[in-house]
């Protein structure tokens, strides 16, 4: 089955995840010369209601804004090129990393030794503190989201979950907007957060529980 270009602009290639919120495809930028690859995520909202949509809609610009300031100031985080609405769903077009998540490199190798987790460490904690430096929590860092890039070698952080949030807008019975969702991964995720009240210090024991997967292959539950 051929699939349909979207926003007739991708040619998607293949899917390469699906969850709750919606899919994840590699594509072809077909307005590009080179058609560039590039990641598109489609997202759906959780309320099929239309006060509710125009306030995921505000929402999901609102983060797209983010995350293109984010994509562009710093390498270790994929580029935003676009992002659009169609058909009650939204979507991300992002920079394609080309690399392996830790997730697939244990998968591979097996476990990592104390010095290249110290250098990948190293190498994550610059990148965290200038996304802190923008007043921004990531909130999902696990081993699925960090790709090693093939080109050098530098761990890329992907996936962040504030987008994904504001596909959970609700209005609560005060008639204010909140989100009905907890953003993280078992697991990965410290009390607070799973009591929908991350700080800056969650992302960092996030990092901290995905070094001890790298060095153990365990998770806590």
């Amino acid at each position: 089955m051929t699939i349909q270009l979207l926003n007739d602009r991708y040619q998607v290639i293949r899917t390469l995840g699906a969850g709750g919120f919606g899919e994840t495809y590699l594509a072809e930028d077909t307005y590009m010369p080179s058609k560039r690859r590039c990641v598109v995520k489609q997202l759906r909202p959780i309320h099929n209601n239309p006060q509710i949509y125009q306030l995921v809609q505000e929402r999901f610009q609102r983060e797209a804004a983010i995350l293109e300031e984010l994509g562009g100031a710093n390498d270790q985080i994929p580029a935003l090129y676009a992002y659009f609405s169609s058909g009650g769903q939204f979507y991300l077009v992002q920079e394609w990393i080309e690399g392996d998540t830790l997730t697939a490199k244990v998968q591979m190798q097996g476990l990592f030794s104390e010095g290249a987790v110290q250098e990948l460490f190293m190498n994550l904690l610059p990148v965290l503190d200038y996304v802190h430096s923008k007043h921004i929590v990531h909130r999902d860092i696990k081993p699925g989201n960090i790709i090693v890039r093939h080109r050098d070698g530098k761990p890329v952080l992907i996936d962040f979950g504030a987008i994904r949030e504001s596909m959970g807008t609700v209005v609560n019975s005060q008639g204010n907007t909140t989100s009905s969702i907890v953003i993280g991964t078992p697991g990965y995720m410290p009390s607070e957060q799973a009591a929908g009240r991350p700080v800056y210090s969650s992302d960092l024991y996030s990092l901290g529980m995905t070094v001890i997967y790298l060095l153990t292959g365990k998770q806590t539950q």
